[in-house]
């Protein structure tokens, strides 16, 4: 997901000196397990082979002594406990239930040589998800029709994460160059997925819920957007949307800045970096794309700056999540957290956007 890189990682705010990447068994279950910590803090994330969801806990050291726990915090209790010593690098200990259930616990490092062998290739910053890449199974869930077209929709055994591919009706190169690019986007849908996890809640509030909704197809274009929820720790539960725009012909994904052109000085964050892709945002982008939104809607200024969503507010529209439709391109501006509510999609025909539609786009817009 782009746009959705997630803060809900409470452990990403310390600087830690070591991490640890163990396997090995709690009784008869295999696990593996990472240990994050520095001089003041010890946490660490673990997760079952059977199911791959990610565990947080909370630990102390004292010494070769490790002890970490996950409490419902607002039970006050603690849902379990590891025990841990470690001896040169492995660790042994004994893990504990809430009703008391205790367990053996064996830990030595992982060989992640053991892991390069997984047909799923991406690249992943997680070292675990190198592990996690061996264990997802995807399996035919249903087919749909969009535009007489089939496609075929696929579940991972582990979490809810599903999505789709090209059925047989599209020719074989477009299946061949697409349907990779969209196990590579389950593949990252899934992983995050399993990776959401916090130290407050166990299994129940920690998710996330992606909704797929194919908007555009023609011989040359598939457009869809990816909507998601989730709650992985923090304050506060979030969502947002992501809009797709892919090439069947070569399996290119194109940016907005790619599709439409508010002046010469158009570029994207990869191609000129953040400082020029954030002034063509803020002088050209921006102000023009509220300009023909508004064309429409005729916005007023909220009376009270506390209260309503205030659509003049050019900012909102610098960096928009968008969807290429049937009818036109979809916009859903930007609100800080308190006016989150305010984010709805308005769309731009096509009419309204060929004269802005990008030199280097080589489609002409559905009209």
């Amino acid at each position: 997901m782009k746009k959705l890189l997630f803060s809900f990682l409470l452990i990403t705010s310390f600087a830690f000196s070591q991490q640890r990447y163990l396997e090995g068994t709690i009784g008869k279950s295999k696990v593996y397990l990472t240990i994050d910590e520095n001089e003041n803090n010890v946490f660490a994330t673990y997760f079952y082979q059977n199911s791959l969801k990610d565990i947080m806990l909370e630990g102390t050291k004292n010494k070769n002594n490790y002890v970490f726990n996950f409490g419902e915090r607002t039970e006050e209790s603690i849902s379990e406990e590891f025990r841990l010593v470690k001896n040169k690098n492995n660790f042994t200990g004994i893990w504990t239930s809430k009703k008391g259930k205790k367990l053996k616990v064996t830990l030595a490092p992982i060989n992640f040589n053991a892991y390069k062998k997984s047909e799923n290739t991406i690249a992943v910053e997680n070292k675990m998800d190198l592990v996690k890449l061996n264990f997802l199974k995807f399996q035919q869930d249903s087919i749909s029709t969009y535009k007489n077209k089939k496609l075929i929709w696929f579940s991972e055994k582990h979490c809810s994460s599903i999505f789709f591919r090209l059925g047989d009706d599209f020719s074989e190169k477009n299946r061949q160059i697409i349907n990779p690019i969209l196990t590579n986007l389950h593949i990252q849908q899934t992983l995050s997925q399993l990776n959401c996890s916090s130290l407050f809640y166990y299994n129940n509030g920690n998710d996330i819920e992606n909704t797929i909704t194919i908007s555009f197809l023609n011989p040359n274009l598939l457009g869809f957007n990816v909507f998601s929820s989730w709650y992985c720790g923090g304050a506060h539960p979030d969502f947002g949307g992501n809009g797709y725009l892919i090439d069947l012909n070569n399996g290119k994904q194109y940016d907005i800045d790619e599709i439409i052109a508010f002046d010469e000085s158009v570029t994207t964050e990869e191609k000129s970096g953040f400082e020029a892709y954030s002034k063509y945002r803020n002088e050209f982008f921006a102000p023009k794309l509220f300009e023909l939104i508004n064309k429409t809607e005729n916005f007023k200024k909220p009376e009270n700056d506390n209260e309503g969503c205030d659509y003049t507010d050019i900012d909102v529209w610098d960096f928009v999540s968008w969807n290429y439709t049937e009818k036109g391109i979809e916009f859903t501006p930007y609100f800080a957290r308190v006016y989150r509510s305010c984010e709805e999609p308005f769309l731009v025909s096509f009419k309204d956007l060929v004269k802005y539609k990008n030199k280097d786009f080589p489609y002409p817009f559905n009209q």
